[in-house]
C-alpha cells in the first residue's frame, strides 16, 4: 500500500464524520479516493474535480502570500456549507488532499447552529505522519 492510500485509510478510520477523501493532482485529476459506505455523494464527482482544479490555482496564490506577508505556511482551506464542510490540504507540490466532512450540529438546539468543529490538528498530524514515508 502506498502512502496516499495509507493516508486515506487512516483518515477514514480516524473519524466517522469524514464522508469522502481523495488525493488529486494539481490538474484536478482524482488519483485515489475513499468513500464511506453509507455516505451519499451530495456533489457530483465532475464538480468536485472542477473544485480541485480551482483549489490548485488558489494554493499557488496562497503560497505567494506566504512569501510576501510573512504569514507562515498556508496549511489548509475549509469551505463550510450547512450540511458538509469541504477541506483541501496541500500534500506536496503536485498533490492535494480533499476531504468532505458531515457538518451536522454538535447538539440540537432552538438557536442556529453552525455545525461541527473539524479536528484539523488531528487531521494534520495524520498527514504529517504519512508524509514521513516519502
Amino acid at each position: 500500500m502506498g502512502r496516499y492510500e495509507k493516508l486515506l485509510d487512516m483518515l477514514m478510520d480516524f473519524n466517522n464524520s469524514i464522508r469522502f477523501a481523495a488525493i488529486s493532482s494539481t490538474s484536478g485529476e482524482i488519483l485515489w479516493h475513499s468513500k464511506r459506505n453509507d455516505a451519499k455523494i451530495m456533489i457530483p464527482l465532475s464538480e468536485t474535480k472542477n473544485t480541485l482544479r480551482r483549489e490548485a490555482s488558489d494554493w499557488v496564490d496562497r503560497c505567494k502570500m506566504e512569501d510576501r506577508d510573512n504569514l507562515g505556511r498556508a496549511m489548509y482551506h475549509i469551505t463550510s456549507f450547512e450540511k458538509i464542510k469541504r477541506i483541501t490540504i496541500p500534500i506536496d507540490a503536485f498533490h492535494l488532499l480533499f476531504i468532505s466532512v458531515d457538518n451536522e450540529p454538535l447538539k440540537k438546539s432552538k438557536t442556529k447552529s453552525y455545525g461541527k468543529l473539524v479536528e484539523m490538528g488531528k487531521i494534520m498530524s495524520i498527514v504529517d505522519f504519512v508524509n514521513t514515508f516519502e
